[in-house]
């Protein structure tokens, strides 16, 4: 393994202490942090934290300290999280990386912000019959691009990061989590999917420039969905049940869809570009050419099915991609529950083609699991 990565908070830091949290991390087998820079509010239970047990964490913050002047370009702007107010965890950090023989990588979530989409509807995720997605940023709308490259600018420019882990840069569909979040009308996955497919002014411009008819592709799905819900909770014979049927009813969707995927890649692409004077590498889950590193993840798989996804991704990608393979840690139903089931995963994963793995994640994880990060890695 080249890299063995754990994710952790600014609220660790903050409350353990920055050189405890390093000290122990070093000490448990890992090589660097998955430091979080910007994040989604998150309702979390933290076993060993000494100040707090129980923490809901700020929506759409950022954990370090943003040049405004990056920014300038784009109406959205990050806020600086309540924590980081007065300290930036990212200097707190990188200063003593060093000393404990670890390497940074900035988690750096992109389009997921409740926040700035509350404020800027118009750059939001839209479905089909109009309706924005507050949680979801649009990956087609140049603000929102200006905005996610002007934080990898930020963060590749200013901290001693090895790369920069781009978490939801892409579509984010209308599930999300939402307090009462509620749907009493049972939908199928066919009508989950339709719902999520974006149509804002953003995207029906550059499907235009593709040469994609994106109003009659919307049209179709506003059909499909409309006759569908008129006739809840009955099932109408006459309406495709799968994607695939829906894509042999109205092919276009197809076109349509892949204009949506080349903005995400164009994005990632055009990121990668900007950071590449730092020589800070690009992470990220989606299929995409300009990441460095292809993240997979892994949780709540036994060892042969590690194995087995790790060798598809392999085959998968360019040969030039390195492969991270992510674990949880903790004690839900997709965690590892052993020493044992952490070693046998890791090695799977390294047997499989696999370069390096995270572990996911110090806050929430207790210290008994954490510990297994030490035995997956012979130490």
């Amino acid at each position: 393994m080249k890299d063995i990565s754990i994710c952790l908070f600014a609220w660790d830091l903050c409350d353990e202490g920055v050189e405890e949290v390093l000290g122990r991390v070093a000490d448990m087998g890992a090589t660097s942090l998955y430091l979080a820079a910007t994040y989604h509010a998150g309702w979390f239970v933290l076993p060993h934290n000494p100040k707090r047990k129980c923490h809901f964490a700020e929506d759409g913050v950022a954990y370090f300290q943003p040049q405004e002047t990056l920014y300038e370009g784009t109406p959205l702007k990050p806020k600086v999280a309540g924590i980081a107010a007065d300290t930036d965890w990212f200097t707190e950090a990188g200063q003593l990386l060093d000393r404990f023989g670890l390497r940074m990588t900035a988690w750096t979530v992109c389009n997921h912000n409740t926040p700035l989409g509350l404020k800027h509807p118009e750059h939001t995720v839209r479905n089909a019959f109009g309706d924005y997605y507050p949680h979801a940023l649009c990956p087609a709308s140049r603000a929102v691009r200006d905005y996610v490259r002007a934080l990898s600018v930020d963060l590749a420019s200013r901290y001693p990061l090895q790369s920069i882990f781009l978490e939801a840069p892409n579509y984010r569909g209308r599930r999300h989590g939402h307090h009462h979040e509620r749907e009493l009308v049972k939908l199928g996955h066919l009508e989950n999917t339709l719902l999520d497919i974006s149509f804002s002014e953003h995207d029906l411009a550059a499907a235009r420039a593709a040469g994609v008819d994106g109003d009659r592709v919307r049209q179709s799905i506003r059909e499909h969905l409309t006759k569908y819900l008129d006739a809840a909770p009955r099932l109408r014979e006459d309406l495709p049940l799968t994607m695939a049927q829906f894509l042999d009813d109205h092919p276009m969707t197809a076109d349509y869809l892949a204009v949506l995927d080349e903005q995400v890649s164009r994005l990632v692409a055009e990121i990668k570009s900007d950071i590449r004077q730092w020589d800070v590498e690009l992470e990220g889950v989606e299929r995409i050419a300009a990441y460095d590193v292809q993240v997979v993840g892994a949780y709540g798989l036994t060892p042969e099915e590690v194995a087995r996804k790790t060798t598809l991704a392999r085959s998968q990608i360019p040969l030039y991609q390195q492969i991270r393979v992510g674990f949880r840690l903790g004690g839900d139903p997709s965690a590892i529950e052993s020493p044992k089931q952490a070693r046998e995963c890791v090695q799977a994963a390294s047997e499989s083609g696999a370069d390096s793995v995270f572990f996911y994640n110090y806050s929430e994880s207790p210290l008994e699991s954490l510990e297994w990060i030490r035995y997956s890695v012979g130490i």
